[in-house]
Parts: structure tokens; sequence; C-alpha cells
């Protein structure tokens, strides 16, 4: 709702996440001030006890400019966009097509009117606010994932394996879950607003709904005096009020939920509660809004508007600069329901809850309980400590002359992220590439030390709880693999300590696609082509601290596998050959660094220019699949990017490029290939396969309407800040 996860995957190690910053007082303050006071958007009415807040503006401003664009008129114009629209006329004429009944309702002048109402709510502003019932809410839904999640887990230690595929196992944490929360049962409140410029039209749809409404639900028993004109404030309000004892309950199979309780009692506390939970509908116009309403009573409605405004919050500070912009979107999330939606932590508090109310019914020896609780609390502690404590989130966006440019701000720890120094990688991607993401994490050892530490627990408990499960004859081979590989693993703990961390110490870390590789017959069972085609070629880069020690980890990482592979043939029944190992890579001296290559073997038919190597220099490691991509990658480049990414020497925590019509450009001759290739094997004449050919491309340069995307993310006044713009370029005719 809040975020837009364009720069959210960055490969094993990292990820673009949410951004944020708070802008530093100056003494131009009051002018600023001055602009968001003139906004005229629907924050103005959000309480700031708001959960949540998110708004789209200039809803049909931006419909209007890709109207008005050259690009829709060539859409317009396109052979089989002009053949649809004429069948679409051809069965308007006839009155039993669904395109004919559409017509005819559209020109039925009270179908008109709903449709034009409709129009001016999407045109201007939507938005939707969550009132903080949302934060006990989510809570709710954790919990009850953790029971799910956890449920077999819990059941193999406290009840034994077969418990494990018990069907009732995860009901009955399910409904134990339900039965300690059932304040969290309410129905949170949300409002959904629409801005008009016809507020006329909206009042008289309502009045026609007053009408039907009491037609329909005052002539029913059920629902007789549930459904009336209630004024909230000083604006009138048509509202529907049901509970939870409308629903039929003597028709829900209760029995078969009582017989999964963890307490006996548990699913009447719920449907008792339930009978007297409230569902409230409300719809009304509030000056020149049209809202609707939904949760447990009106009390949303009430307090739009109130004294306390989430706009005078602190979170909302940035967009002073901004509030002149031909702002597109708002967001926002509270402190509260952002911890909540990273659950992480949430879910390690409710595993912990989970596990001591599962060992309360455990017939497991008291002493055995309490070593299991303790694991888990700890368990739960030291991960906690490895995740970072959010807070509060906002984010806005706005139109500019070259796109969508917007920033998103978020308060609280930036978990793993330095955003201390610049990225020295971005002059390792290439010079220009069609996607680059770079970030530089803190690579923590006490971290690694935490995750090993649980990870010797987890084999502990896995030596006594599923060991002992698996069939006689299968647990002794087991047993001798696990006696077989410790040392390996012991082996491989060690190199990762003092070879790979040690080696990985700069934190950076990035991806990279480009699309120089070039070849007429990439595969042998591939037709060739008339010219050199393009191939996406993917890469992983590495900031690198001591390329010695890097080199030493590859070579024990490769003895390491060797030797699980030798561990693997002296277990009783083993087919692996004695012949199979992980061989030595070529070694290939550069003046760039050292390279070290897997090529694929002949009989596979790959293109000998595609080879998997990992190059090695002084400061950079790169993953990639042909040599000459790791040399670029390996060379010094200054970047050949733009957007936001105009100060690449400053510090920043992560940056991303994506230049969609470079992608285009690789595409392009392959569509051209493919519709040769169908064109042949279906004989069609040159002028057809021209017709087609002349669309697709038509096609390919729509789509580079969108050049490209750029993102930067850096600390400021100890608050994360994303910077990001979206490109777009019209036809030239």
């Amino acid at each position: 709702m809040l975020r837009r996860h364009h720069w959210t995957s960055l490969v094993a190690f990292t990820a673009l996440s949410l951004a944020l910053s708070v802008f530093p007082a100056t003494p131009a303050a009051a002018a600023e001030t001055d602009k968001l006071a003139q906004l005229d958007a629907s924050l103005k009415l959000i309480p700031d006890d708001a959960a949540f807040y998110s708004a789209m503006l200039r809803n049909r401003e931006q419909i209007e400019i890709i109207r008005k664009s050259k690009a829709w008129a060539r859409l317009c114009q396109m052979p089989v966009v002009q053949m649809g629209l004429a069948l679409y006329q051809m069965q308007q004429a006839s009155p039993d097509t669904p395109a004919g009944k559409l017509n005819e309702a559209l020109n039925n002048p009270e179908v008109r009117k709903i449709v034009d109402l409709l129009a001016d709510m999407t045109s201007d502003e939507i938005f939707i606010y969550g009132d903080e019932g949302w934060v006990k809410t989510v809570d709710l839904f954790q919990k009850l994932n953790a029971a799910n999640t956890y449920a077999p887990l819990l059941a193999l230690v406290t009840d034994g394996p077969a418990a494990v595929n018990n069907a009732n196992a995860k009901g009955k944490a399910v409904i134990a879950a339900l039965a300690d929360d059932l304040e969290s049962l309410e129905m949170p409140g949300l409002v959904l607003g629409f801005k008009l410029k016809n507020a006329d039209l909206a009042k008289e749809q309502l009045i026609k709904l007053e009408t039907i409404g009491n037609l329909v639900l005052e002539t029913n028993e059920n629902t007789k005096g549930r459904f009336k004109k209630q004024k909230l404030g000083s604006h009138d309000f048509l509202v529907l009020e049901l509970d939870g004892g409308m629903i039929p309950w003597d028709e829900v199979p209760l029995d078969k939920f009582k017989e999964m309780e963890a307490e006996e009692g548990d699913v009447e506390k719920i449907v008792d509660h339930l009978k007297e939970s409230k569902l409230v509908v409300a719809l009304g116009l509030r000056d020149n809004y049209l809202l609707i309403s939904i949760g447990s009573s009106t009390d949303p409605l009430e307090k739009l508007g109130s004294k306390d405004r989430l706009i005078d919050s602190d979170a909302f500070k940035p967009l002073d600069r901004f509030a002149d912009r031909r702002l597109t979107s708002i967001g926002y999330v509270s402190e509260e329901m952002n911890q909540q939606l990273h659950s992480n932590r949430q879910n390690l508090d409710n595993l912990a809850q989970l596990a001591h109310e599962a060992l309360g019914h455990s017939q497991l020896p008291e002493a055995k309980k309490n070593k299991i609780l303790t694991d888990v609390q700890a368990l739960a502690k030291d991960a906690q400590k490895m995740i970072p404590e959010v807070e509060a989130a906002m984010s806005f966006s706005f139109l500019t002359d070259r796109g969508l440019e917007g920033y998103q701000y978020a308060w609280g720890d930036h978990g793993r992220f330095d955003g201390t120094q610049s990225l020295s990688l971005l002059h390792h991607i290439g010079g220009n590439p069609i996607v680059a993401l770079v970030a530089r994490q803190n690579l923590s050892l006490t971290d690694y030390d935490v995750v090993s530490r649980w990870a010797k627990t987890g084999y502990d408990y896995f030596e006594e709880f599923a060991l002992p499960a698996i069939p006689e004859a299968d647990r002794e081979k087991v047993k001798k693999l696990v006696a077989l590989a410790m040392p390996l693993v012991r082996r491989f703990d060690k190199a990762n300590r003092e070879m790979l961390i040690p080696a990985m110490a700069d934190g950076q870390v990035g991806l990279v696609l480009d699309g120089k590789l070039t070849s007429n017959r990439f595969l042998a069972s591939q037709p060739a082509t008339k010219t050199a085609m393009p191939m996406v070629e993917p890469a992983l880069i590495f900031g690198i601290s001591n390329a010695d020690l890097l080199k030493k980890a590859f070579a024990e990482y490769r003895a390491i596998v060797n030797g699980l592979i030798d561990v693997g043939r002296q277990v009783d029944g083993s087919k692996i050959p004695t012949d199979v190992q992980l061989p030595a890579p070529k070694t290939t001296s550069d003046p760039l660094g050292t390279i070290y290559s897997y090529e694929f073997p002949a009989e596979w038919g790959v293109d000998q220019k595609i080879v998997f190597n990992i190059g090695v220099s002084d400061k950079v490691a790169a993953i990639t699949i042909s040599h000459d991509h790791t040399r670029r990658l390996l060379q010094k480049t200054p970047p050949a990017v733009s957007g936001v990414l105009t100060q690449l020497d400053r510090p920043l925590a992560c940056a991303g490029w994506f230049d969609w019509a470079a992608l285009m450009d690789k595409i392009s001759p392959w569509a051209d290939f493919a519709i040769e290739q169908a064109a042949a094997s279906r004989n069609q004449d040159g002028d057809h396969v021209k017709t087609i050919a002349d669309q697709v491309h038509t096609a390919l340069d729509l789509l580079k309407c969108f050049r490209a995307a750029s993102s930067e993310t850096y600390v400021e006044d100890d608050v994360l800040v994303q910077h990001e713009l979206f490109e777009f370029r019209d036809l030239a005719q």
C-alpha cells in the first residue's frame, strides 16, 4: 500500500529496502509550512492516530497525459487496434451481443448518471485510511499465522513424531490463539474516500439508495431497524448496522471445532464474543468527499477533521518542500502498524508464546519442558537482535517533466544498511548496464556466531526428537553420514569465520544485468541467425577487503565439497561413482585480476563464449557467464547512468538503475527472429510477415516510452531516504 517494490530484490545478501528521511529545519521552514497548509488533499482530514493512510491524486490528469500523447495516437492507429474497434462497433449494432447490451445500458439516463458518478469518483483523488484498530487486527493475523506455521514443529517436540501429521494440531493452535485474544476480533475501522467535482450528482444517488434501502431492508425482519440516516457531526450518512448474532450458528459444525480445543470452552468463548460483535457500514458526503466507512462503529468517520491531524505530525515535515508539486500519491504507516507489518519480530514473540501454551498441555517431563521453553525464548531474543526495529514510514510522489519522481522515508533502525561511504562498486558495473543494483551492508561475525550456535542447537533437537522416528535401518545410515560429515562441517565453519567473512568485510554487493554478449548460435540446437544476437548477461559483484583470503576460501570450499562427496560414497547403498568430484577450475591470469573458470562440456553444444567464471581483483569479485563481462566488471569505469544517480561519490546505502529502453532494444532482434521462424513454418508470404513485424516494432516503440528507473538510498538526519525517478518520454512523432 505504502511502498512500491521496484528495487526490492538484490540477490541472497540484500534487498533494496523501504527508504526514508526527515529534512533538516532551515530558516525557510515557515515558507515551507505554508506550502503544506495550502495542500488540497484528504490528508488534512486524517487523525494523527491513523494506522495507515494512502492517497492517489491527479488521476484524471495522469490519464489525460497518456490520452493526449503521440504514443496513444500511435497505439490507436495500429491495425490490430483498429480491427478490434471495428469489431466492437459492429457488435454494438446488435442488441443481443454483450457490446450491444452495454451500449444500450449506457444510453439509459439513470445508468449514465451512475457511470458519470463513478468517473467523477476516480478522476481526482481516492484515499483509504485505517484507524488504530488495524494494529490489533494485524497482530491477531500474525499470531494465527504463527500458530499455523509452528504447530507441527511444536507437536513433534511436545507429543512426538506421530502428532506432526495430525490435522488437529494446527486447528488446536489456531483456536487457542483466537480464544487468548478475543479483543482483537473486533472489526477495525476503514474509510474509503473519493473527491468529487459534482457533489450534487452524488446527493441524488444517495437519496435513491436510501429509498431502495428502506424498501428492501425495512421489510425484512432480520434487518428491520438496522438501516437509517444518521447525522455524524454535521454531515448526513446512511448507516447499516449488523451483528454476529445474525449468523445462523446452529448451522455451523461447532462440534468439529470443539474436538480441537486445547482448553474446554475455547470455541464457546469465541462464538459468544462473535455474537456480540458489530459490523457498521456508513455511506455519505462530507463536503466534496464521498465517504464509505466499514468497522465496528462510525468512530473513524467522526474522527475525520479532528484537531490532532496526521498532517501536523513530524512524519510529514519532509513533505513541506514538495507540497506545491503535482503530487500523485501520499502514503503513511504508523510506527505500531509498521512493526506489525514487518512481522519477523512479532513472529518470534508469537513462537515463544505458542511454545509456552503448547508445553502447558504436553506430557513431557518438567525439566524437558523448561529446557525447551528456555531455548525458544533465548532463540527469539537472539534473533530479534538481528532484526531492525522499524518506526513510522511515509512516502509521496509527483509529476515532473521527466516522469514520476518520489521520496520514501522510514524512521528507526536501518538494519544492516551502511550509508556512511560512497558505493565504489558503482564504478564496476560495466559503464552502462541494463540493470545495476548495488548496496553496502554491515557484516557481523557476531551475527554469524548466533546463526552457527542455533544451527547446532537445532541439530541437537533433531537428534533427540526426529532421529528416533526414522526407521532403524535408515537411522544408522544417517548417524554414520553425520559422524563422517561433522569434521567437514567444522572445517566449513572455520573457513567462513577465518576466510570468507574477513574477505567480504567491505560489505558491498551488487547485481548487474548487461546485454553485450552476442552470438549467431548460443546453443547447437538453436537455428543459426543471420546476424549476431544479444543475450542478457547476469552477474554478481562484491566488494573485497582481502583477495588472498577469498581465494583461499574458494579452495577450501572445493575441498569440503569433494570431502562430502567422499562421505556419501561411504554410506551403505551409495551409487556415487568413484570418479565424481568437483574439479579444479581453469585459472587465467589477467592484468585486471585472476579468473577462475568452469567450461561447459562440449556435448552440451553451448557457445564457447559462455563460461561460468569468477574474477577476483584486489578490491572486486565478479561472478559472470563470460570472460568479457568479468573483465568489464573488474575494470574501473565511470558509470554511464542518469536519473537521480548524479552524485555517486557521496555516501549511499543503495543505488539502483534499470534501463528499460535498452532491454527493449535487446528484445527487438529476437522478436524479428521469432516472427521469421514462425512465418517459415507456416509458409506465410512476405507482406504478411512485414505487417506483423511492423506491429511488433510499434508495440516495442510504445513500451520504450518508459525509458528508465533510478533509485538512490541514503541516510539523512538519521533517517533512511529513498529517492527514485521513473522516466517517460513520448514518441517523437
